[in-house]
Formats: C-alpha cells, structure tokens, sequence
C-alpha cells in the first residue's frame, strides 16, 4: 500500500483546527473531498483504476506483506485518505463488470447504490423509533409489506398496520442468517416450549427435512448453532434436474423412527449450485398433510418475483410458505447487505421478543423488539426501498426478464462450442458446466458404465484438472472470471454413475448490463484456452481407457461456497 506514514510527532500548533478536520463539518474543502471519494469510486466504476480488469489477481501472501505495518500512531493530512482508498480500488474485485460472470452480485444500481450511500450518511439506527430512526423504521415495515405482497401473503396498506405485532418479516444482513432464523422460528412454532424450558426438556429429537445436495449450507450451520444437530437434518434425494425428489420425501416422513419428531421442511427457490427450482406447491401439499412448517428459500429465486411472467412459470406456490427469504443484494443488482425473512403469519416474530405485549402496543414502533439476533444496525432497506420507489415493479421486471434471455443465450454458446458438458439446464441465470471436448464425451456416453471404479475416478480427476486449469488462468489473468466449486453429477450427464464430486464452471448472468456481444466476448476467450489443452487431455484420456491409469496425486480444491 502507498506509505502514508508520520514519524514526527503531531504538530497541534501547525494544526490549529486539531482533531476538527477529521469530523464532518459542511463546508467547501469537505464537500470536495466527499466529490473525489465518489469520482474515485467512479473511476473503479468505469476500470481505469483496476487496469480494466475485473480483478488485478494477487495471491493473499502479497497483501499480507503489504499491509504489514504497525498500528498507525500519528495523524495524516485527511486529503491522503483519497490515497489509501484508490490502493484498496486498485486491488478490488468488481462484481460488476462484463467479464465477471461468477456471482449475480453486481450491486450497480444507481437508485440502490444512492439509498446505500445516503443511509450511511444520515446513520439511522433502526433498533428504535423513538430517538434512532423515525421516518426509516416506517420505510423498512413499509418494504417488508411490499415485500410480503409480492410473495402473495394477504398485505395491507401501511396505513392500517396497528402495531408492530403486524410487521411480519425482518431485514438482515444476509441469505445466511435469513435461513436461521427461518429455522429458528419453524423450530419455536413446533415446540413453543423450548423458548422457557430449551431442547433438552425434549424426549426426541426435532429434525429438518431438505434436500442436502442442492441446499445451502447455512441450514446445517443453522442447525449446529441453534442446538438442533447436524445429525438432525435429514437429507432427501435429489432428482437428476437439481431438484427434491418429492417421491423420496414422503416415504422418509412416513418411515421416520419416533424419536425423530420432524418440524419442517426446506424447499428451494434457485438453488446456489444450479439455479434449479423446487415444485412449490408439491411441497406446500406435503406439509400442509404432515402439518409441517414450509420454508422456501428464495434468495436466488427472489428477484422472479418482480417479473409476473416469471413468477407465475417458476414460483408457483411460493404464497404457500410459512417463511420465505430472499436476497436483494443477489439478484437485484443492490450493493451489500440486503436480505430479508418474511413470514405468512405476521406475528410470528413476537414470540422472540423480551415484551410480547409490547409489541401489540399502538404507541410502540421499536423494531428491536422484534429483531432476534439484532440490536443497533444500519438503514440497510433504504437501497430496496429506492429501487422499488424509483424502477418501479415493471422496471425491475423488465432487467430481470432481459438479464434471463442473456443467460439463454450464454447457455446456448456454451453448449454449441463442443467443449464442455452442462450439467443443468439454464433456469433462469446459473449454469454449471464441466470440460469435455464432445468426442470424449461421446465416448463416456457409450462406454463410460463399462469403466471400472479406479477408471472412473480417474476420468473425474482429469475433467476437474484440466477445468479447473483454464478456469484458473482466466480468473489469475484478470479478463475472464467464472465461478468455481464442487458438484455432483446427478443427471449422469457424463455416464460415470460415481458419487465422487466435479469441479465445475459456472456462469451467472446477474448483470442486467451484460449484452449479446459482452458475453461471446467473454466465452470466446474461455473457448480459446479450451481448445489450447485439447491434445493434452486427449493423450491421458487414451491413458486412462487403455491402460487402466488410476490417479497419481488427486486435485486437492473444495472450490467455492456454492459447493459446500
């Protein structure tokens, strides 16, 4: 980093303001210093400060060795601030850009990224009305009921929403700990009497049914923090489309031992892995029999719901959930943090409250008393809120539909090129797929049940290999970044009928500025060091099927969090 050190001793007489410049004061000399902040950003914006890559790649060792310093002890010209935060551009991921096709992260809309800067500003304190956060503790129920009409829950106008009993959903920081707390309140729904007495007066064990290939991993997380054990979640097949098998399900609930008393079940509204979506209303069916809590997780899938075209198509049945969460700050183009939990029964989240009865009290609108897990925190829902007031339900719906038929079209050249193997369809915006030229795939189609366990494990090895080799050098060079993690094979795609994990590519498309000719721009570069490594995957492909080569040394790599 640009050395921006002092070795004298602070001079407070020279400075006659003191520790005044550092605080705002509106006046001229901070207003510009405030106007370079944000053309800075907007030069990381436009990629002159990151070289016009989406990343200048580093390995983590360098920024180690160059933010090796000790705790700074004197004060620096508050101008030199532009200095440490261009170094820190300079070095930053954007999520943004047209060749970044690894996350829909792209947080680049203007009305959301204005609501995120503003809230930093004016620095709400949403836990209370009174004294902290007035007008935005009514903007965030506000979103939550829109938000809630958008699912299809019975909603109401702000103006007749009584008391704070009737908010029914929370903004949190992430799709993580909006699935806890979907956990946690399907739990204390089932067993009201845990709030006093805990797990432990349970003569059985209380368990999640979901499907574990296709999950996130914050429900097992969800369940070892919440007490509940991993060993308590249990896992419903998969059906080769990325979806629960609803099938599997039923005969699971109708053979579970007594001790293994079930109080929900998670169905998936885009997955993190492919993007697939469960039959919702199958789900619903099945829960409603077992008396079950139905909690989808939508924080892929939640930005279908601005699109009528597509929420009728992919969501039906989402109205059904007893909670749903959902993540802005994936598919909605809005920077970080944006996530919510919304519930069908509005008054579900008072039974985590200290003052229940507070929170049926007409003069009472402290939001913290309905917040688990969360005290003082930020004016988060301002970037929804001016998304939705400024784009309006059409506008979204229109990027969000458009950035679909580009994710269509990805898909297409993709499969056209010869050179990989999709492992799913194209939903809606994610697409797994693996390295395997088409004459090799060809062959795996006809003889690859014939190979024996070692051959299998082998032909594995070599496709995670060699992906993840070109996936790697794109990433590494800066020009192309495609996502990587691990992923079963459940659709037999390759014909290897193995258990052993891929590690694949993956595109997104979340950008909604993404085009036609971004995109072939991008992949033709995949395709290029694809086709460079052909002969050499060629020459111990034949190795392996002749000769009956196993593996030497296995790629160790447990690639990204959308695998684990």
């Amino acid at each position: 980093m640009t050395k921006i050190t002092s070795q004298t001793r602070y001079n407070s007489k020279k400075n006659k303001t003191g520790h005044r410049e550092y605080f705002i004061v509106p006046t001229k000399k901070q207003e510009e210093l405030l106007k370079k902040t944000v053309e800075l950003a907007m030069k990381f914006y436009d990629g002159s400060l990151r070289d016009n890559k989406f990343l200048i790649y580093k390995p983590p060792k360098f920024f180690f060795k160059k933010l090796n310093r000790t705790i700074p002890e004197n004060p620096i010209d508050v101008e030199k601030s532009l200095e440490l935060l261009e170094e820190i551009g300079k070095y930053s991921i954007s999520q943004f850009d047209k060749t970044y096709l690894s996350f829909p992260d792209s947080g680049n809309s203007l009305p959301g990224m204005m609501g995120s800067i503003f809230a930093k500003f004016i620095n709400q304190n949403l836990s209370a009305f009174d004294r902290s956060a007035p007008i935005a503790t009514v903007i965030e129920i506000q979103l939550i009921e829109w938000l809630r009409e958008l699912i299809g829950y019975k909603s109401k106008e702000l103006r007749d929403i009584e008391t704070l009993s009737e908010v029914g959903g929370m903004c949190v920081t992430g799709g993580h700990m909006a699935n806890h707390i979907g956990v946690m309140a399907a739990l204390n729904n089932k067993f009201p009497e845990i709030g006093e007495k805990g797990l432990s007066n349970l003569n059985f064990s209380p368990v999640i049914l979901l499907s574990k290939k296709i999950s996130h991993y914050s429900f097992y997380e969800a369940a070892h923090h919440l007490g509940i054990g991993k060993e308590n979640v249990i896992d419903i097949p998969t059906t080769p489309h990325f979806t629960t098998d609803y099938v599997e399900l039923k005969k699971i609930l109708d053979s579970l031992p007594k001790n293994k008393v079930p109080f929900m079940i998670v169905g998936v509204a885009g997955n993190t892995k492919t993007g697939s979506l469960d039959d919702l209303n199958k789900l619903a069916d099945l829960c409603k029999k077992y008396n079950l809590w139905f909690h989808v997780d939508a924080c892929h899938g939640g930005s279908l719901l601005f699109s009528e075209k597509m929420k009728g198509k992919l969501l039906k049945g989402i109205e059904n959930a007893d909670s749903v969460s959902i993540d802005p700050h994936k598919g909605l183009f809005l920077p970080y943090p944006s996530s919510y939990i919304l519930f069908k029964k509005r008054d579900t989240l008072t039974i985590f409250s200290k003052h229940p009865e507070e929170t049926r009290d007409k003069n009472i609108w402290e939001l913290c008393l309905i917040t688990p897990f969360y005290g003082s925190r930020g004016f988060e829902s301002l970037s929804l809120w001016m998304l939705i007031s400024v784009m309006g339900i059409r506008g979204i719906g229109e990027a969000v539909e458009y950035r679909s038929r580009i994710a269509r079209y990805a898909e297409s050249l993709i499969e056209n090129s010869g050179l990989f193997v999709k492992l799913n369809d194209m939903d809606f915006y994610r697409m797994a797929f693996v390295f395997c030229p088409k004459k090799f795939h060809n062959y795996l189609i006809k003889y690859g049940n014939k190979l024996d366990r070692k051959q299998k494990e082998a032909i594995v090895d070599l496709i995670n290999r060699y992906g993840c080799g070109v996936n790697q050098k794109l990433y590494m060079s800066g020009e192309v970044c495609l996502d990587k993690y691990s992923l079963h094979d459940v659709g037999n795609k390759l014909n290897l009928n193995i258990e052993e994990k891929f590690l694949v590519m993956a595109i997104t498309v979340g950008n909604p500025l993404y085009t036609r000719a971004s995109v072939k721009t991008s992949l033709n570069k995949l395709f290029k060091e694809a086709e460079k490594i052909i002969p050499k995957f060629e020459k111990e492909f034949v190795s392996i099927i002749k000769e009956k080569h196993s593996i030497t040394e296995k790629l160790c790599d447990i690639g990204g969090p959308a695998g684990w």
